[in-house]
């Protein structure tokens, strides 16, 4: 009995990740939500926290720890001389606790790049929303600075992005427009303007996998009220294990979105306080729920056509 060898995707797609982010002893954001859809969709992960919370801000006040500076610098070049550092398929950062956490993740990840220029990094600068900076200033200027341009997919929401961009978008066509001034190949604006009503959108600018173009596509589903904190987190590292896995962009995001809402309506319905992960992991790799994608400007986008069934003889 023969056997086929595993394919480059397959291999791929069980190397380890990295996430940089905060971790929390409760709930599910930062590490705790990006780690276990990575770990669902197959990926060992190495876990880094860069704050340490009982429980998500929006719960209440709490007792925070800042992981120290010196001691985060020296943990990170160790992992640089791992024995398995160079199989690292990516890179995921999110909330940063200070600028010199900051440096030591860019420091990692350009040791890493260097190792292996395959490696995707994605950055999910979380540093606001829209009512302003919820992380000193000095720290988003540094991820602006110094981790963006280092990464080949950021995920910000969209006050997030106008920051970066010195911006005030007021619609899909000015974040597309304004997108250009990001070195970055993938650009997805969470919470972008929703063109149905009652719902949410997420926006990739991109460029196009076949044809090098550049793409703007829209994908949206419906809204559910007081959703749990955590989705962006969970977003970047589902978008992420489904790039490794091989995906094309728009699929990528189709799928992800999907996994998202379905997560969050299930968590929502049945009254839990924080997403429920591992109660509905299945929804990860192979989500069910309606969303709907739309091309801002340029040609539309098409659904793949069905062959036509065969006529009786």
């Amino acid at each position: 009995m023969s056997h086929q060898p595993p394919s480059n995707q397959d291999q791929k797609a069980k190397q380890p990740v990295l996430v940089i982010s905060s971790h929390v002893m409760t709930g599910a954001v930062g590490n705790r939500a990006a780690s276990f859809a990575l770990e669902a969709m197959g990926h060992p992960v190495w876990e880094v926290p860069t704050v340490l919370l009982p429980w998500h801000p929006g719960h209440g006040p709490s007792t925070r720890q800042t992981v120290d500076a010196s001691a985060f610098a020296q943990s990170l070049d160790d992992i640089t001389r791992h024995p398995d550092f160079t199989s690292l398929a990516g890179i995921l950062t999110g909330y940063m606790g200070s600028v010199e956490q900051v440096k030591a993740c860019t420091k990692l990840i350009k040791s890493l790049q260097e190792a292996n220029p395959s490696a995707l990094i994605v950055c999910d600068p979380v540093m606001g929303e829209e009512h302003g900076l919820y992380i000193d200033q000095s720290i988003a200027e540094a991820i602006r600075n110094e981790l963006i341009p280092l990464a080949d997919i950021i995920t910000p929401n969209r006050f997030e992005f106008n920051w970066l961009t010195n911006s005030k978008g007021d619609r899909n066509e000015v974040l597309v427009e304004t997108a250009s001034t990001l070195p970055c190949q993938q650009i997805i604006v969470t919470s972008a303007f929703a063109m149905m009503r009652n719902s949410i959108a997420n926006l990739l600018i991109c460029k196009d996998d076949a044809e090098q173009e550049k793409l703007a596509i829209l994908c949206e589903h419906q809204a559910v009220a007081n959703p749990p904190s955590g989705t962006g987190d969970m977003f970047a590292a589902l978008y992420l294990a489904h790039k490794l896995a091989g995906a094309d962009n728009q699929t990528a995001l189709k799928v992800a979105s999907s996994a998202i809402f379905e997560v969050v309506a299930r968590s929502v319905s049945q009254g839990y306080r924080d997403l429920e992960v591992a109660r509905f992991a299945d929804r990860f790799r192979h989500p069910m729920a309606m969303v709907n994608l739309r091309m801002i400007g340029g040609r539309p986008v098409l659904a793949k056509p069905r062959k036509a069934p065969k006529r009786p003889k």
